[in-house]
């Protein structure tokens, strides 16, 4: 079980694969076998989950790590080479809520849904401030929420949303609510937003 560092007392890496749905299982092996164990040997590791997209088409890492350190100075092995390579960032919280006091990552049927939204950098922080507010009707208005999370890029073009269902139905609920309706989202004028979602397969803490 990983928890994720809702203070920023650590730094958050990102790394989002895409993937022919074939090589989906080939890639989550190279990642769990070669790429997670040579982070382990890092004094500055902290903590890395591994999440496969349901379409078959997506994987991504979430890792943490001592603060300011940039994991993606460190090498990757060989099998890498027979992937595209990752989108790979820099990222802090800047809001959390959850029905429990921590937000948990486990492996399991549990549903994540990463919602990833493209900006100016000029208008990161006002959707730093929407996403606040949006956060707290999301909670209290969507059964089966269970935590959501947003992060913000370090380099200011985009943010995320790290959340938790307890099934795919209770995600595609809130689609329907105004708001978070794909036809009018409250992110409109600000970003553009694409999401997957996904179930995670591995987890790896420090030590």
């Amino acid at each position: 079980m990983i928890c994720i560092d809702r203070s920023n007392t650590v730094t958050v890496g990102l790394d989002l694969f895409a993937v022919a749905q074939k090589h989906q299982t080939a890639l989550i092996k190279a990642i769990v076998e070669e790429q997670i164990p040579s982070w382990t040997s890092n004094p500055c590791f902290q903590s890395a989950s591994v999440h496969q997209s349901l379409d078959g088409v997506r994987v991504f890492t979430y890792s943490q790590w001592n603060p300011k350190f940039d994991h993606r100075s460190l090498p990757r092995t060989k099998v890498f080479n027979e992937f595209f390579p990752p989108d790979s960032l820099l990222l802090e919280v800047t809001a959390s809520r959850s029905i429990s006091a921590e937000v948990e990552i486990v492996s399991g049927e549990q549903v994540t849904h990463l919602a990833e939204f493209r900006m100016m950098p000029d208008n990161q922080p006002e959707m730093v401030k929407r996403t606040s507010s949006e956060l707290e009707r999301a909670m209290s208005s969507s059964p089966g929420l269970l935590s959501a999370t947003f992060h913000r890029s370090l380099d200011g073009n985009r943010m995320f949303n790290y959340g938790q269902w307890e099934s795919k139905e209770a995600f595609e609920a809130i689609l329907k609510q105004p708001g978070f309706n794909p036809d009018k989202p409250y992110w409109e004028g600000l970003a553009r937003n694409e999401f997957h979602l996904y179930n995670v397969v591995h987890v790896q803490t420090a030590g």
